[in-house]
């Protein structure tokens, strides 16, 4: 559990900047769009994921510069970075989606680190975890929305449940589907996993006549019309 005053988000600033700045520079050359991405700005803060397990960790981005970043396609975890420091060993994974890295997995705060050497002769570029199975693919075979990403469904567990994502809401927040086609929105902060619609078709059409709203949802509304 996480106490009601410890601090969970903090800028890529400082000794946290220096340690993805290093942990960047020591990746394979296909990897190097992260470190530039970094040099821009584009990375602002890491904060507590409370919708993952313990551990894990969101990426906020500048918005002026993410849309342009944005890679479609380029998905997947880089597993089994060694970050060694007082002959101690942690496991760093690295989650990109789009182009982006969105999150990583960490088991201390990356502020605490300094002096350590990193070891990716490990490392594993893991691609099937976004990889929607052909069930899942069905459910939303011929939908269509220029609000939604119908095509990726990436794979987002939660409480050993399985949740595919049609919307990125940011700040580790989503609209997912599960694998009966009910859409649920996932958020962070307060924690809550919640039933939007029963049906992923009937959602799709609601939301391309504009009868749900996104940013009335992140504010705490149901999204649909309030009837009179």
């Amino acid at each position: 559990m996480f106490g009601i005053f410890r601090k969970t988000s903090w800028k890529i600033e400082g000794k946290a900047f220096d340690f993805f700045h290093q942990v960047f520079t020591s990746l394979p050359t296909e990897f190097q769009f992260l470190l530039v991405g970094l040099n821009k700005g584009l990375y602002g803060r890491y904060s507590v994921n409370h919708s993952f397990k313990e551990n894990t960790y969101f990426i906020s981005f500048d918005p002026l510069q993410s849309d342009k970043s944005k890679t479609k396609g380029k998905q997947f975890k880089l597993k089994n970075i060694i970050i060694n420091q007082d002959g101690k060993e942690y496991t760093l994974n690295l989650t990109i989606h789009d182009g982006l890295l969105i999150g990583f997995e960490f088991s201390k705060n990356i502020n605490e680190f300094v002096g350590f050497h990193i070891d990716i002769s490990t490392i594993i570029k893991d691609e099937k975890v976004f990889s929607a199975n052909t069930e899942i693919e069905k459910l939303v075979l011929g939908l269509k929305s220029e609000q939604l990403d119908l095509k990726s469904l990436s794979e987002i567990e939660i409480d050993d449940k399985i949740y595919y994502e049609i919307k990125d809401l940011e700040d580790g927040n989503y609209i997912a589907i599960d694998n009966k086609g009910r859409v649920f929105g996932l958020i962070h902060d307060p924690y809550k996993i919640e039933l939007i619609n029963k049906n992923v078709r009937q959602f799709v059409e609601d939301v391309n006549n504009e009868l749900f709203d996104f940013n009335k949802y992140l504010n705490g509304q149901s999204g649909y019309p309030t009837s009179s």
